[in-house]
């Protein structure tokens, strides 16, 4: 490329006409006649002089335009701002990706399908690809659409920053939506229309949100969505009436909100769930959110990262008319003999030697770093939020502090037991039904059929004790005869006595590790009492008890010498009755 000579753009005519067209606007404009001497002059610092002011004149007119669209727009549009982490940042972006905005991206990424909620387009004309990924825009072009009359204009920036559990720091993003109009209702329809169609779409699933990060930024971040296919009522095999229950409590809860503003009394439920694993809890909150209609948001307190803070941030956030779920709320918090051992442990030590990591019970199980008086502040205190359901679930009731569950904060608690007779029998019907159960001797929706099914579920479950076995652990042995109900039936009473063998040698094991345990805890008192009194012994000296000690001998001896005399026939040295006796501490 040629070098530019600025000694010659002066005697160039485009240049001359150029500068005499500038310097007359500038003369005619701002009346500065100087200014066009100065820019009719053709010496080398002049001419680099001309293109600096030239340049000037240019930039300030494009921040001139700049400040005048922004004043026109101040007045003629409307600008709204929808954070990732907030529910409203889910309903745009739905509204958003259905009103194929961003069809014209072409920057997506790409991830395997799973139950981890993403709002795709499809580029793609071939359904097997569309089964198996999802192409998710990543919507950096700003775009503008029509809508209902009105033109809307779509932005995108990145916001706060997040820090996930494994130490990675992400953005958040931000949605800009500008409608030019003056007529505020216009954003407020469209944000409404956005709310309907998310609800309408998600209406066949369960939305599970989570949090796995620390939020720096402006908001709480609720970073993972899941969804989860609504689980019909039938499908929960619990004691006749409970689930119906639940659900008529909490749906009069939600519909009596003036009610509770009236009486005076705070507007939120809470619920406790507790009995054995496997017995239906979870799958019961599941069932009543999605028959509801509400989303839940699930956090868990064992997780490092959560604390005080975090946990009143994440509380905060959540909407209203919806679930919060606490699971296996009893460990977070240790119980009362466990706090009593730990008070007696010496710090940082396991019970079975090593050291114990921060935030680690002395069992090796994660420990929450939020406090009792944390979490109680967030049900019912002062920082407490209303218009959500609480739901926290247990397997050792006994084991929460009474604090936690008194009425205010837990109203209704639902205990769990081990499936019965009945509830085996319903499992069985409710798993192999009528329509998709195959038996050769019987034809299809039969009167025969379904008096066998019936038959074979009295068989399995009169070989099913009462309260001895789960509702999940009958279901994972019917699963391995899915397709043979007869042959389920006939070997439930050999399952049965296999699992009592199994069961019994598994306490067997428990028994023998929880003795090493006694034994381990009643070594190391033994340690700590041995150690105590070598210490207290090496704190004081022996005790001297008796007559002939070092000083009183040399005393002694120098008396007899200055009295001359023979040491009188009664002496304790004759008779060798003079002893010395040293008492030490004594040690185990």
């Amino acid at each position: 490329m040629d070098d530019i000579n600025l000694s010659t753009v002066g005697s160039n005519p485009l240049w001359g006409s150029l500068t005499s067209g500038v310097s007359g606007w500038i003369t005619r404009v701002m009346g500065f006649s100087f200014m066009a001497s100065f820019l009719s002059n053709d010496s080398y610092v002049f001419n680099s002089a001309k293109l600096f002011v030239l340049g000037s004149i240019i930039e300030t007119g494009r921040r001139l335009c700049q400040w005048l669209f922004e004043r026109m727009s101040f007045q003629y549009c409307i600008t709204t701002q929808f954070d990732e982490g907030d529910p409203t940042y889910d309903w745009i972006i739905l509204f958003l990706t259905q009103e194929k905005v961003w069809r014209r991206s072409r920057e997506f990424r790409v991830t395997a399908k799973s139950s981890k909620r993403t709002w795709n387009v499809n580029p793609a004309a071939h359904t097997e690809i569309e089964g198996n990924a999802d192409y998710v825009p990543t919507y950096q072009m700003p775009q503008l659409f029509r809508w209902n009359g009105y033109w809307v204009e779509i932005k995108r920036s990145n916001g706060g920053v997040t820090m996930s559990s494994t130490g990675a720091y992400t953005l958040s993003s931000t949605i800009f939506v500008t409608m030019y109009t003056l007529n505020m209702h216009a954003i407020s329809e469209l944000v409404e229309h956005a709310r309907q169609r998310y609800f309408e779409v998600s209406r066949p699933n369960v939305i599970i949100h989570s949090a796995d990060n620390t939020t720096y930024g402006p908001t709480f971040s609720w970073n993972i969505v899941k969804r989860k296919n609504r689980r019909p009522l039938g499908s929960i095999v619990l004691p006749e009436g409970v689930i119906h229950s639940l659900i008529e409590d909490a749906q009069e809860f939600l519909d009596m909100e003036e009610w509770y503003i009236e009486a005076g009394i705070p507007h939120r439920r809470g619920y406790l769930l507790h009995g054995p694993p496997g017995t239906g809890k979870s799958s019961t909150i599941y069932a009543l959110a999605g028959e509801l209609g509400l989303e839940i948001y699930s956090l868990s307190l064992a997780s490092s990262f959560v604390d005080d803070g975090f946990l009143q941030r994440a509380v905060a956030s959540i909407p209203k008319k919806a679930i919060f779920l606490i699971e296996d709320i009893d460990c977070a918090f240790p119980s009362r003999e466990e706090s009593d051992f730990e008070e007696q442990m010496p710090m940082g030590t396991a019970p079975y030697g090593g050291m114990v990591m921060p935030q680690m019970g002395p069992n090796g199980r994660s420990r929450s770093a939020v406090t009792l008086s944390g979490l109680l502040n967030v049900l019912d205190g002062v920082g407490s939020e209303e218009g959500k359901l609480f739901f926290a679930t247990t397997n050792h009731v006994d084991h929460l502090d009474p604090a936690l569950v008194r009425p205010g904060r837990i109203d209704k608690k639902v205990q769990y037991t081990l499936a019965t007779k009945a509830q085996a029998k319903s499992l069985f019907t409710r798993f192999f039904p009528e329509s998709h159960t195959q038996i050769e001797a019987f034809p299809e929706k039969s009167p025969e059929k379904r008096a066998y099914i019936v038959e074979l579920a009295e068989t399995f479950s009169e070989n099913i004790p009462d309260h001895e076995f789960s509702t999940a652990e009958l279901q994972g042995y019917l699963l391995s005869w899915k397709k043979q109900p007869a042959k389920a039936a006939e070997n439930a009473a050999e399952w049965v006595e296999q699992e009592q063998r199994d069961r019994r040698e598994r306490e067997e094991r428990k028994a023998a590790r929880q003795q090493r345990l006694r034994e381990s805890r009643e070594r190391m008192e033994a340690n700590q009492l041995h150690g105590s009194l070598v210490r207290l012994g090496s704190m004081y000296p022996p005790v001297q008890v008796g007559g002939n000690a070092p000083e009183a001998a040399t005393r002694r001896t120098d008396e007899e010498t200055n009295m001359g005399g023979d040491t009188p026939p009664n002496s304790a040295s004759d008779n060798g009755s003079d002893t010395t006796t040293v008492v030490e501490p004594q040690t185990r």
